[in-house]
């Protein structure tokens, strides 16, 4: 299994820089993950001023198995994308915010396996489409394909909602 994790006790006040590459092996801890294939390189920086712990995530690369949602087709997605967090000690178990993770004064070390997580799939747009740009088109082919098997619903009407209309039309 691979760690992701960031040290930060016993830094020294300044920049600490850890880089974690991301694959697909990456993606199979996680429920309900479509990425299989992907490239990704993390540029973590730890940035330490007295007890202020604040840390960056920098993503970038490109994710490859992912289907077009007119075409079918595989599509390449870039990701860049960059993520920053406060980390506060704290004793009490408290729910980490978008902007602040809670760590125990005695932690030496921090998953940011999550927070890769999270920075990946906010970089999926929500409608995965070819640009349309040179190489990046869609396969015209597998498009009429898909409109000749979509299955075409027809605006019957049920008779069973007729006879219930009629029912309300008499209330």
């Amino acid at each position: 299994m691979l760690v992701y994790t960031v040290r930060i006790s016993g830094v020294k006040d300044g920049s600490h820089e850890d880089f974690f590459d991301i694959n697909g092996k990456f993606f199979e801890s996680f429920v309900n993950y479509d990425v299989t294939n992907c490239e990704i390189k993390v540029i973590s920086v730890l940035m330490k001023d007295g007890n202020k712990l604040k840390l960056n995530l920098d993503l970038k690369g490109e994710i490859y198995n992912l289907l077009c949602d007119l075409c079918a087709s595989e599509i390449t997605i870039p990701v860049d994308n960059s993520i920053s967090v406060l980390l506060h000690e704290n004793e009490e178990e408290i729910d980490n915010t978008d902007e602040i993770i809670y760590i125990k004064p005695n932690q030496h070390e921090i998953d940011v396996s999550q927070l890769i997580y999270e920075g990946i799939v906010l970089s999926i747009p929500s409608k995965i489409e070819h640009s349309g740009k040179k190489n990046n088109k869609c396969d015209n082919e597998m498009k009429v394909l898909l409109d000749k098997y979509a299955e075409k619903t027809e605006d019957r009407n049920d008779p069973r909602w007729e006879k219930l209309n009629k029912l309300k039309d008499l209330i």
